[in-house]
């Protein structure tokens, strides 16, 4: 009886996992390419392909996560909204060197006072933010346009930040990064009022266990993003210690958003009532935050490991906008 028992939740394990796998080639020669970067973006769940080409990545649940297929002389690829199971052939186009574009617009600015406030703007000007350290530096180019007042960073390589202070190593690869200034000064208060941040994330555990890095982590990972969009696909947005609001009068997760769809899937479809909503958590202070939501006649897909799509289009603002790098988590942290 206990065989049988074992055997049937072995069953239903493998009924819910995500896996995917393939085999990954050159496109001019068709040779299969080794060691190929394959991960789901936001995570640490990734691995390299071997000698054939070839890979296989599973999760414990099917989830919303970009897959993220990266090696060095060859365009990136990304591949969104995967099956539950999918068999991949993925021909990977050489990277053609161009030289960097010739800026004519004045930069009046030393690289040191841009760097400085790119790792505040990138990493964060938190505890966590303070506490990491970007190894290759070299690599990321800096550029403030006098005409736009924008500060902009670029890098052909994926930025690797080590943070001690979460206990991680964060591969970023910068796809758009732009600081936009009310004037032509790198000052940040009450000066920066939008900072562009766009690129794919892959997390690589460095704790070794450590019980006071877990609580950093779950200190960072209460009031957060992806904590709030886990408790909307759980529904207990209130016992996780979550409050709603709307033109100032609270609001029950009833009339904040509907569920569509089987309650047991791992992706569940849902709907906002409405299109505005401060949001706070009661995490040793209250945290304020709000909530805009752009298509509010769109249907929503989440994951329980907290994706969303369409991503876009839900826009945080408050204290939920402020975490950068240095406060960031795998999307498979808890699982």
């Amino acid at each position: 009886m206990r065989l049988s028992v074992l055997l049937f939740l072995f069953f239903i394990l493998q009924i819910q996992s995500q896996e995917v796998k393939g085999v990954i080639f050159d496109a001019k020669t068709e040779e299969p390419i080794f060691g190929v970067s394959v991960y789901y973006d936001g995570s640490s769940v990734g691995t390299m392909t071997d000698e054939d080409g070839s890979f296989r990545i599973q999760l414990p649940y099917q989830n919303k996560a970009t897959l993220v297929i990266s090696h060095l002389g060859y365009v990136t690829q990304k591949i969104p909204n995967l099956p539950r199971e999918a068999v991949l052939t993925i021909a990977l186009e050489e990277e053609v060197e161009s030289l960097e574009e010739v800026v004519l617009t004045s930069d009046p600015f030393t690289r040191k006072d841009k760097m400085e406030v790119f790792k505040l703007e990138f990493l964060g000007d938190t505890q966590g933010g303070r506490a990491c350290e970007i190894v290759n530096e070299e690599d990321v180019r800096l550029y403030f346009n006098s005409e736009d007042n924008t500060l902009s960073a670029y890098s052909d390589k994926p930025v690797v930040v080590q943070n001690e202070y979460l206990g991680y190593l964060v591969h970023f690869n910068i796809e758009e990064f732009k600081i936009f200034f009310k004037s032509k000064s790198l000052k940040r208060i009450d000066n920066i009022y939008h900072t562009l941040f766009d690129g794919t994330t892959r997390f690589y555990d460095t704790s070794n266990g450590d019980s006071k890095i877990e609580g950093r982590r779950q200190r960072a990972y209460l009031g957060s993003p992806r904590h709030f969009i886990r408790a909307c696909w759980y529904g207990d947005v209130e016992n996780q210690n979550f409050r709603l609001k709307k033109r100032y009068k609270s609001v029950e997760i009833s009339d904040f958003i509907k569920k569509n769809g089987d309650s047991l899937g791992d992706l569940r479809e849902v709907r906002f009532y409405g299109d505005q909503f401060v949001i706070y958590h009661k995490k040793r202070s209250n945290y304020r935050s709000t909530l805009k939501i752009n298509e509010v006649d769109t249907t929503y897909i989440m994951d329980r490991y907290g994706n969303y799509t369409p991503f876009e289009s839900l826009v945080f603002g408050g204290h939920m906008s402020s975490y950068r790098i240095g406060d960031m988590l795998p999307m498979d942290y808890g699982f």
